[in-house]
């Protein structure tokens, strides 16, 4: 998997294949995707998946490996977290709790960077 594939779906809520330790909980999950989407982009949308999706389709941002295509809308793994009640569920508690605990912002230095 690419960076951006990676991240895209942390985002969304999913497990990375096996080989690669990921979180239980979607919360960390989404959030770690989130941290990595700014890092390989340098641009924050928060959960806004069709920004990110908006975004990556027309810069495909320092060859990080976005494999959707500039025709698509949306993603169907986008969609379907969109679709997700679980997921909205995480997004709302992220937004609200970023907005509650200003400076708290989550940290990126620890993250890998895009391979070149």
């Amino acid at each position: 998997m690419t960076p951006a594939q990676m991240a895209v779906h942390l985002i969304c809520g999913l497990k990375l294949p096996p080989f690669v330790r990921t979180s239980d909980s979607i919360d960390e999950r989404m959030n770690e995707g989130r941290a990595r989407l700014v890092k390989i982009t340098g641009k924050d949308f928060g959960y806004d998946l069709q920004a990110w999706h908006d975004d990556l389709k027309v810069t495909r941002a320092n060859g990080c490996g976005y494999t959707y295509g500039r025709n698509i809308a949306l993603p169907k793994i986008m969609k379907g977290a969109l679709g997700s009640r679980e997921w909205q569920a995480a997004a709302t508690r992220l937004t609200h709790d970023s907005k509650q605990s200003p400076g708290s912002e989550f940290q990126t230095d620890a993250l890998p960077g895009p391979r070149t």
